[in-house]
């Protein structure tokens, strides 16, 4: 049986390697298709060097996962059984991202003038791509970047060896290790793209000390939305009214984050709370919203918590944020019997208009969220865990608590969270102003699970936790009948005698 044509067969494919093994550039606009922003020409003849060290922290929407695609591409298909290894602390992030493209660029190259490439190359499901007849030899593979597979990342290495850590600033340290102590020949490579999440990590370190700028080895550049061709004006608008400052540099422009508190607010943030009295007026359209904290039981640390508040508003930015004050806190301790907190929470709004009970779901709380829905109440329960689901909010927070703890502490930055009542207010200035911060990939941001060292032993922050549920992405609010005691009248009211008043011609005696 004759054997099957290989790349390597093809005349074409030395041609290939003469033309573009020393142009990156012109293949990924000749071979992938492609037209390239300036920034992503920059990366490619960056990663082309010999020995190439690259670094590159980049913003929203500048083309980096296609660059990466490219580069994948190039190095798999211009250099002889070359080796390429991917590795990020997110395999799903990755196969939703990196491999996803590669596919497309594949899939492109095969529609072009270079389709014969396309029976060469072969695309599994399993992260890993080679050319076909080398399945050993000549490929790309991924490997999930954790401290406890470090080890499994040496081994690796050849004349043709590239590495590409994606989301480099999340992957530890030890796995740089193994894979620089890899790269030992000449026409070795290393690629770390990243959003730049933290201040510390090799990651850091390859954008400041070990730069070519500070005499290091590494290429270390930034890439910005706002240079980027593929980023439009409106959603540069629209995002630099929606992040916060370090949401800015990181997610925008490319840059380390600069706020260096470990805490979502400060003390000082905590105490302006209870100075800035009404924020919301008695003419506006607000809804009255009871929220609690259920506590597991008596004896506990933790405490239940119940608070009563107006709330107008959605969001965390523009001119309808969600504004709230708390006006009631009446009641946090760990002495009530969960047989008993259905009725306490139901009480609290006993004397408030079309109000919503939002209640935390989790452990016994779920017998008490069923036993106000009984009632015939409306009720919002709780599963903060769980991940957002509006697309700006998943892409932002790893969770509902990390959602509404930032929408909470960004509104009392800003002056749209006031507590009218002193009632607890020692204990709630300093659970407020305790609430660490942490990021995971994608800087998305993250509350420390309670007890862990970021928690530097502090117990847990029911009161606060009580407040944030004010301002969780999927609380809505019944406008009420009663808004402020010079407005006697219902809403029911109010929309009739509009109507009569409008109608009044054609009404007769």
């Amino acid at each position: 049986m004759a054997r099957k044509r290989t790349l390597v067969d093809d005349p074409r494919w030395l041609e290939l390697c003469r033309e573009y093994q020393g142009d990156i550039v012109r293949f990924g606009v000749e071979v992938c298709g492609y037209e390239l922003s300036v920034q992503q020409q920059r990366l490619l003849l960056s990663i082309a060097r010999p020995r190439a060290r690259t670094s590159v922290a980049s913003g929203h929407g500048t083309g980096k996962t296609k660059s990466l695609s490219i580069i994948v591409l190039w190095h798999l298909l211009c250099f002889p059984k070359s080796v390429t290894l991917v590795t990020a602390n997110d395999m799903d992030q990755l196969n939703a991202t990196l491999w996803k493209e590669v596919a497309v660029t594949v899939e492109k190259i095969g529609l072009g003038a270079f389709s014969w490439i396309y029976p060469h190359v072969f695309v599994g499901a399993d992260n890993h791509c080679h050319v076909v007849g080398f399945d050993d030899q000549w490929f790309v593979e991924s490997k999930t970047a954790n401290a406890k597979t470090a080890n499994k990342m040496a081994g690796r290495h050849g004349e043709n060896f590239l590495v590409i850590a994606d989301e480099g600033s999340t992957v530890p340290d030890e796995v740089y290790t193994t894979l620089t102590g890899a790269l030992t020949e000449a026409h070795n490579r290393m690629l770390i793209t990243s959003q730049y999440t933290r201040l510390s990590g090799y990651f850091h370190r390859t954008q400041t000390e070990l730069s070519r700028e500070n005499g290091g080895d590494w290429d270390a550049m930034t890439f910005s939305s706002v240079e980027s061709p593929w980023v439009s004006d409106a959603f540069l608008v629209e995002k630099l009214g929606e992040y916060d400052d370090d949401e800015k540099r990181v997610r925008i422009f490319g840059m380390p984050p600069e706020d260096s508190s470990k805490f979502l607010m400060s003390q000082k943030v905590s105490h302006a709370l209870y100075t800035r009295g009404r924020i919301i007026g008695d003419d506006e359209p607000y809804g009255w919203v009871v929220s609690s904290d259920v506590a597991l039981g008596e004896g506990l640390r933790d405490k239940s918590t119940i608070g009563a508040g107006r709330v107008i508003g959605y969001g965390d930015s523009g001119p309808e944020a969600r504004r709230v004050e708390v006006v009631l806190i009446p009641l946090f301790t760990n002495q009530v019997k969960s047989s008993k907190l259905a009725p306490r929470i139901v009480e609290a709004g006993a004397e408030l208009s079309n109000v919503t009970y939002v209640v935390d779901k989790g452990g016994i709380g779920g017998t008490i969220c069923q036993q106000i829905e009984e009632q015939g109440h409306v009720l919002i329960p709780v599963l903060w865990g769980k991940p957002c689901w509006k697309k700006e909010n998943k892409d932002r927070y790893l969770n509902l608590r990390a959602q509404a703890s930032h929408h909470a502490a960004r509104a009392a930055k800003e002056g749209r969270l006031s507590i009218l009542t002193l009632d607890y207010k020692k204990e709630m200035v300093a659970q407020s102003s305790g609430i660490p911060k942490d990021h995971s990939g994608n800087f998305r941001l993250k509350i420390p699970e309670k007890g862990s060292p970021a928690w530097e032993g502090r117990g847990s922050p029911d009161l606060w936790d009580m407040v944030c549920f004010f301002f969780l992405e999927n609380v809505h609010y019944m406008v009420a009948d009663k808004t402020g005691a010079a407005n006697t009248e219902s809403a029911a009211e109010q929309a009739q005698a509009a109507a009569a008043d409008l109608f009044k011609d054609l009404m007769t005696d």
